[in-house]
C-alpha cells in the first residue's frame, strides 16, 4: 500500500493489460496466467475464486499466508497488480479477478459498490500513517514539522485526498498544497532550515500525497527537499530508506511492523505503535502516529458477496 505522471501511467497499463488478459480469455476464475500463482484450497469458496493484489501480498504475513493460517482460506490463483491501484480496481470492476487487496480509504469502493468483507480475527493490525525517517535527519525542527502534519492529519482527510487525487485527478502536488493550507501549515518558517532531505513514497496515489504533503511542510519550513515518488513496494524503497538514498517515507504502521517481525501479535494502534521501534533498523525511527488509519482488505463485488453470502473473510473458507 499512482500520483501525477504516475496516475496517467498507471492507468494506461491497467488499459494495456486488461485488453491483454481478455485477449488471452481469461476470466475472474481462471488461473495459470502470466505473473500469478495457484494455490489449492480444497472444496471452498476461495478455491474456485481469483485474488488480487500487490507482489509482495504473496508473501507477506498478512497476506496470502495470513489468510491461510487466520481462516483457512486459500483463493484459487492470485494475479499480481498495483497496491490498490488502477490495474486492480479495474480488474476488480472486469472480473479479471474475483477478490482484492484494496486499501479501506480508496473512494473506489463507494463508487463501485464493493463490499468490504469483515475482518473478525483481526488479520490487519492498526495502520496508522506515521512518518519513518533517517535518524540523522530527524533534527528537532524536522520532527516538529512532520509531528504538526501527524496531529492534523485523519482518516477523514485521507477519504478526501483519494478522492481528489483517484476520482476527481487532481494534481498530488496541488492537493498536499490545499490541505496544508487548510490545517494552517502552510506557513513560512525556519525550524526545519539546514537540512537535506529526500522524500520517498511508495506507487500508490495516497502515499504519493502524504509524501508531497511531508515535503512541501518541510520546504515552507526551511529545509532543502528532493523527492523520489512512486518508488514501488516496500521491499524496493526499504533499501534506499536504509542505505540512506531515500531519508523519508509515509508508511503505515502495522504493515511496517510485521515486515520487520513476522511474529507480531499487535493488534491496537497504541501497541502496534510500541512495538515499533524495537525492530526498525538501526537508521530509522517513527515520529508521532497520525489517528489517519488505511487498512489492506479483502474486498469483492456486491454480485460475489450475494452469489456466496459473503459477509466476513471467513466466509471464504466455507463450501460453494
Amino acid at each position: 500500500m499512482t500520483r501525477r505522471i504516475g496516475i496517467l501511467r498507471a492507468l494506461a497499463g491497467a488499459t494495456v493489460l486488461l485488453t491483454a488478459l481478455t485477449a488471452c480469455g481469461e476470466s475472474g476464475s481462471s488461473s495459470g496466467s502470466s505473473g500469478s500463482s495457484s494455490s489449492s484450497g480444497g472444496d471452498t469458496i476461495a478455491a474456485d475464486l481469483v485474488l488480487g493484489g500487490p507482489p509482495e501480498f504473496e508473501n507477506r504475513t498478512d497476506g496470502i499466508p495470513g489468510l491461510q493460517k487466520t481462516y483457512g482460506v486459500s483463493f484459487g490463483d492470485f494475479r499480481k497488480l498495483d497496491a490498490g491501484g488502477p490495474l486492480t480496481i479495474n480488474a476488480l470492476k472486469t472480473g479479471q479477478i474475483d477478490a482484492a487487496d484494496i486499501f479501506t480509504t480508496d473512494p473506489s469502493i463507494a463508487t463501485n459498490g464493493f463490499v468490504v468483507l469483515e475482518d473478525p480475527k483481526n488479520l490487519y493490525a492498526a495502520q496508522n500513517v506515521v512518518p519513518l525517517i533517517n535518524k540523522d535527519k530527524a533534527t528537532d525542527g524536522v520532527k516538529a514539522t512532520l509531528n504538526a502534519v501527524s496531529a492534523k492529519l485523519t482518516t477523514d482527510d485521507l477519504i478526501d485526498l483519494n478522492e481528489k487525487v483517484i476520482n476527481e485527478k487532481q494534481d498530488p502536488a496541488a492537493v498536499a498544497k490545499a490541505w496544508l493550507a487548510d490545517n494552517g501549515l502552510d506557513a513560512t518558517g525556519t525550524q526545519a532550515a539546514g537540512t537535506t532531505l529526500t522524500v520517498g513514497s511508495a506507487n500508490f496515489q495516497e502515499n504519493v500525497v502524504l509524501a508531497n504533503i511531508y515535503a512541501q511542510a518541510l520546504q515552507a519550513q526551511g529545509a532543502t527537499v528532493n523527492t523520489q515518488l512512486n518508488i514501488g513496494s516496500r521491499e524496493t524503497y526499504m533499501p534506499g530508506l536504509q542505505d540512506g538514498s531515500i531519508d523519508l517515507i509515509p508508511e503505515y504502521t502495522g504493515v511496517l511492523l510485521q515486515f520487520f517481525d513476522k511474529n507480531s501479535s499487535a493488534v491496537s494502534s497504541e501497541e502496534v505503535y510500541a512495538a515499533l521501534p524495537s525492530v526498525l533498523p538501526a537508521n530509522l525511527i517513527v515520529l508521532d502516529q497520525s489517528q489517519a488509519e488505511d487498512k489492506d482488505a479483502i474486498v469483492v463485488t456486491k454480485e460475489t458477496a450475494q452469489k456466496y453470502d459473503l459477509k466476513s473473510i471467513a466466509d471464504l473458507a466455507g463450501k460453494p
